[in-house]
């Protein structure tokens, strides 16, 4: 599968990236999508950024089977993420629904690609 043939050097660049996305971020997208095995058309990838569909379409991609969870903190304003499958656990807050998802997703891809993260 793709996450596993991912560069883990390329994902760590790319959760800094969304770490530091506060919105939309097109060359992020195009960006997700060739690394995460994401389809990528005329040189662009799906809005992941911008849409809570598309990550989850990257979502059932990238860690089928693993249970997943978004809201909102105790304070309301930031939302958040959470994915698992057995003992590992991802969890990720961020200024918009669609980075939380992208940034656990991620890291359930660096954790395939390296067992050390």
């Amino acid at each position: 599968m793709a996450p596993a043939a991912a560069d883990s050097t390329r994902l760590t660049d790319l959760l800094t990236r969304l770490d530091a996305a506060t919105g939309p971020d097109p060359t992020l997208d195009r960006d997700i999508g060739q690394a995460l095995g994401g389809s990528t058309t005329a040189g662009e990838g799906p809005a992941y950024t911008a849409s809570i569909d598309r990550c989850f379409d990257l979502l059932h991609q990238v860690a089928p089977g693993w249970h997943w969870h978004v809201g909102f903190g105790v304070t309301g304003l930031l939302p958040y993420a959470t994915l698992a499958l057995g003992p590992r656990r991802f969890e990720a807050s961020a200024a918009t629904v669609p980075l939380a998802l992208l940034n656990v997703i991620v890291r359930a891809a660096c954790a395939r690609s390296s067992p050390d993260i």
